[in-house]
């Protein structure tokens, strides 16, 4: 019997969780220990030669944040750099908002601050992709999601990246201008730590907690990001 066809676009890349032999059910980071939804080695992200990074097993990690039940994604960048992202569904009040109509009254403080706001990028590599593991409402009860899965999310991504000044960008500087210049490497415990606090100021800020909730909303309109890309 001749295979049905999949209709889905081919345009979304297929989800999977891992690219290891098996997805574990716990992973170390610092003190903690995460549950990961996803589990990636991206080789060609990997920082080359020894250095802080050459302990840190893994290129990709996203998880449900235990406190908060809010999504965050651990993602090394092309320069070798750790990125930190958080979701957030339809009913926050920045959903759909760009990182500069965020006002500073909102008090979102990851290192560095906020410098990306998109939905999710479903045409890109799910081992390169911000979005959700298990999308929705949908998808949550799957092990494998389905492409067709991914084009339901509709979370809105913040994230910040370790590549600011005084920040050690491996595939830049190097080494030893680094360490003359007082560069520090961004370990996966350092931005761990920050995307959860992320998370935590997303949450207080959802549930009308976060001190000097009153103007965090500007009065003047907010430019609307376009979903899909980065």
């Amino acid at each position: 019997m001749p295979r049905k066809k999949n209709t889905t676009s081919r345009a979304v890349a297929s989800a999977r969780n891992t690219n290891l032999a098996k997805l574990p059910e716990r992973v170390a980071i610092g003190a903690h220990e995460v549950r990961p939804e996803q589990l990636y080695v991206i080789k060609d992200r990997h920082p080359r030669g020894r250095g802080p990074w050459t302990d840190e097993p893994f290129d990709k990690i996203a998880w449900r944040d235990a406190e908060t039940g809010l999504d965050c994604i651990l993602l090394r960048q092309p320069s070798g750099v750790w990125g930190g992202f958080v979701a957030v569904g339809p009913g926050h009040p920045f959903y759909a908002h760009r990182e500069d109509a965020i006002p500073a009254a909102a008090g979102l403080s990851p290192h560095g601050g906020i410098d990306y706001a998109q939905a999710c990028s479903r045409n890109e590599d799910e081992a390169v992709r911000v979005c959700h593991a298990h999308t929705g409402h949908r998808a949550a009860q799957r092990d494998t999601p389905t492409a067709e899965d991914q084009t339901m999310d509709d979370a809105w991504w913040f994230g910040f990246l370790a590549d600011k000044p005084g920040d050690h960008v491996p595939s830049g500087s190097k080494p030893v201008l680094a360490s003359e210049e007082g560069e520090v490497y961004r370990s996966i415990d350092f931005m761990y730590a920050e995307t959860t606090k992320l998370a935590r100021q997303l949450k207080a800020i959802e549930d009308g907690s976060a001190v000097g909730t009153d103007p965090v909303l500007p009065a003047s309109p907010l430019r609307l990001g376009k979903p899909g890309g980065r």
